[in-house]
């Protein structure tokens, strides 16, 4: 990525990496991402927020070079994780006048993590400013978006904020401002449902007081620069509301056909009643269980319900529904009812073994319709009637996203 010009002496100097197809091991990142670092250039002083991915550094050093930056004043360190801060300690070795700002957290963070020397590192807190001559970027904490140390920078006279994580999106672009495209909106929801949405609570909150902000510019860590903030306001105010859409998500496993008959009935008797139905098949490709379960966890965002089809293995659901449950479990999404459905051959625990995979998750648990072997005419009108209960359940429910 080139130096960007975002403001009057405001400057994206990160990088992107639009090959990375998978983050921290898990997320699959189809649009690759970016990790950005901005410069601020006042009359007095001169701040970099960020310092890239340690892969990344090199780029970062080189771009710096080309926007001629002699002296770094101060690296405002938004967030200790290495994506965002782990080309700290090269900064300060090219530039050792360097002072790092950081909250309590980030510092504590940054010497466990990083082994940033204390003595480098300056402790800000909630609404003190850093003046740097005619840019003033003035500090507010967002604990757990997503980690307990994150915190955004409010550039007053530009009227720019650097939001952290908050707001961003795994898409590499080589342009500073965002697109709007479709690919970048899926990302951005993709972002905020494997990242933000076990905080909702929190990050509602914190999305109203950006909204009362009415910043011209969000600059988020990952992703382009939102040119209109109220595009990103407006989704994330959805997105951590509670209201839900009729929606069913479906995450299957089917390994001899018997749960997919099922599951292909229950879609189409849902889909009678006027609902959307999205189902998952978690298990019919190599790359199926991390990006089928990242596409379910996306559905989340906005599903009523969700119901896990699998077989059983061993006794149990089958690994990667039991994945998908644990995940679901952690992220804590917003959906109002839980099933549990699928075929065995002679006996199954799966619906003990997904209460206690999803035990943090507040929804209503409906009765497991599990059968034995290949479903029967019987059997069919079993999943007829969890249909039309689930059905009746979901346009009952009082917010509906209409």
């Amino acid at each position: 990525m080139p130096v960007l010009t975002l403001s009057d002496n405001v400057y994206e100097v990160g990088t992107v990496h639009p090959d990375r197809q998978l983050f921290d091991c898990l997320m699959p990142t189809p649009f690759g991402t970016t990790y950005n670092s901005y410069l601020i250039i006042g009359q007095e002083k001169i701040a970099l927020i960020d310092s890239v991915d340690p892969e990344k550094v090199p780029v970062l050093l080189n771009n710096l070079g080309e926007a001629g930056v002699r002296r770094i004043d101060y690296l405002v360190s938004l967030h200790t994780e290495q994506d965002h801060g782990g080309g700290a300690r090269a900064i300060l070795l090219k530039y050792p006048m360097a002072q790092i700002i950081a909250n309590a957290k980030v510092r504590e963070l940054m010497i466990t993590h990083l082994h940033v020397p204390d003595e480098k590192i300056t402790v800000i807190g909630e609404g003190d400013r850093l003046e740097l001559g005619g840019k003033t970027l003035r500090f507010m904490m967002i604990p757990f978006a997503h980690w307990p140390d994150n915190y955004m920078a409010h550039l007053e006279e530009d009227n720019i904020l650097f939001s952290s994580d908050l707001f961003g999106s795994h898409y590499s672009t080589g342009k500073a401002f965002s697109t709007s495209s479709a690919d970048q909106r899926f990302a951005a929801k993709t972002y905020y449902a494997e990242i933000m949405m076990p905080f909702r609570t929190q990050i509602a909150g914190y999305t109203a007081r950006v909204r009362e902000l009415a910043p011209r510019l969000i600059a988020p860590a990952h992703g382009p620069v939102w040119y209109d903030p109220n595009l990103i306001l407006y989704s994330y105010a959805r997105w951590t509301g509670d209201g839900v859409k009729r929606l069913v998500s479906i995450p299957y496993v089917s390994m001899h056909n018997s749960t997919r008959v099922m599951v292909e009935r229950l879609a189409v008797r849902l889909s009678e009643q006027g609902l959307s139905v999205i189902c998952r098949d978690l298990g019919s490709e190599v790359n199926s269980l991390t990006v089928g379960t990242s596409e379910f966890i996306t559905d989340l965002v906005y599903a009523a319900a969700v119901i896990m089809a699998t077989p059983t293995v061993l006794g149990g659901p089958h690994p990667n529904i039991a994945y998908a449950a644990l995940v679901a479990n952690a992220l804590r999404p917003k959906a109002r009812f839980l099933g549990v459905m699928g075929s065995y051959g002679w006996g199954t625990k799966v619906a003990e073994t997904i209460d206690l995979l999803t035990a943090n998750l507040k929804m209503e648990r409906l009765k497991p319709l599990l059968v034995k072997g290949l479903p029967t005419d019987e059997d069919l009108a079993r999943v007829d009637q969890m249909a039309f209960e689930i059905g009746e359940k979901i346009r009952n429910i009082p917010d509906l996203i209409r």
